[in-house]
């Protein structure tokens, strides 16, 4: 249980800082709350693949109005810098429930547009 002493010594850390390409272009989504989301997806070249998956591909949202419009405005090729928090999303689909660990976005800026690529 995590109990208030604990958060207090700062022992824990949801914080994600990554470099990658982008790869589909932003989407609003209106989720069933009223609140909307928009989202992205990026790879990351591995640098020592142990599988034939040479990639790392990471699913991106955002809830923050500065950061939706900055995502929207993004193309495919660009390579960006991301920070933010890792999250898993809950779902219903017809089958049941499903999830997804997602990074959700709090900040992003162009490293490197599509045209350097």
């Amino acid at each position: 249980m995590i109990t208030p002493k604990l958060l207090e010594e700062k022992m824990w850390n949801n914080y994600v800082e990554i470099t990658g390409r982008v790869t589909t272009t932003g989407e609003q989504i209106e989720l069933p709350s009223g609140d909307t989301l928009t989202r992205f997806r990026v790879v990351i070249p591995r640098e020592k693949p142990t599988t034939k998956a040479t990639v790392d591909t990471i699913d991106c949202v955002s809830f923050k109005a500065g950061v939706s419009k900055k995502v929207m405005k993004l193309a495919e090729g660009e390579v960006v810098e991301l920070q933010g928090q890792l999250r898993r999303r809950f779902w219903q689909t017809g089958t049941g429930v499903a999830s997804r660990m997602e990074v959700e976005v709090t900040s992003v800026s162009v490293v490197r547009d599509s045209a350097d690529s």
